[in-house]
């Protein structure tokens, strides 16, 4: 006996139900997608923040550690809780003669005016222990050969063989209005170095590991953007404390 099979399809309430179902999975779906991509750009934004400021601190105790403090005190360049002026030592030596405006240091081979004063900033001279040492304030380089300095004014005494000098430029780090850290080299302008600062703190004095001939920096940063997730923005602090060598 011969069959015929039905040709009868889905009634409308099946396709509505399975239309139904298929949006709850999609909808469902869909969520995943969107709490993954806020989860994400979340985490980036932390991971840039965290970058970001760990670089910052990297260079900041970078720069202090250099600190030349033989003619100043550390304590001297703290200009506000927020601000730090400093010498940063670029190279030492000890004289091998010269006059009240020349060093000359033989055993060096420096590049011609290397050290001369221009729109990035200008080099200075301290003379730390022997003739000419003793200086209220660093004389300016103003031009340099293969082994000796052009200073822009006289030192009191000349240089000699058992001068030690050091080779400087002033810095400057600080906490700006628009919540930027930025640098500046005496002379030159001022560069950016990290941004969504939300404090910087420069220490001296504590009973702990901050003592007159250390530093302690605080920087705390938040994230670019607010957590997608919360509506908040988070934020990363880093504290570091910083002897100078020099």
């Amino acid at each position: 006996m011969n069959t015929i099979a039905s040709d009868k399809g889905y009634s409308i309430l099946e396709v509505l139900i399975s239309a139904a179902l298929g949006v709850i999975v999609l909808a469902g779906a869909f969520d995943v997608y969107v709490s993954s991509t806020k989860s994400i750009m979340g985490q980036a934004n932390i991971v840039q923040m965290q970058a970001d400021t760990k670089a910052a601190m990297d260079i900041m105790v970078s720069e202090l550690r250099m600190a030349y403090t033989g003619n100043t005190s550390l304590t001297q360049a703290l200009v506000d809780s927020d601000t730090i002026t400093f010498y940063r030592a670029h190279e030492s030596g000890y004289a091998t003669g010269g006059d009240t405006t020349h060093l000359t240091d033989t055993t060096k081979n420096w590049t011609t005016n290397k050290f001369a004063s221009t729109s990035a900033g200008s080099y200075f001279l301290w003379i730390k222990t022997g003739a000419g040492s003793g200086q209220a304030a660093p004389a300016t380089i103003t031009s340099n050969t293969s082994n000796t300095l052009t200073l822009a004014s006289a030192l009191t005494t000349a240089p000699g063989a058992d001068s030690l000098y050091f080779i400087v430029r002033q810095k400057t780090f600080t906490l700006m209005s628009d919540m930027t850290v930025q640098y500046l080299i005496t002379g030159g302008t001022y560069h950016l170095l990290a941004q969504n600062v939300t404090q910087l703190l420069f220490e001296q004095g504590l009973p702990s590991s901050c003592t007159n001939t250390s530093v302690c920096i605080t920087l705390a940063t938040k994230t670019k953007d607010p957590d997608p997730r919360t509506g908040q923005f988070r934020t990363y602090s880093l504290t570091s404390s910083v002897t100078p060598r020099n």
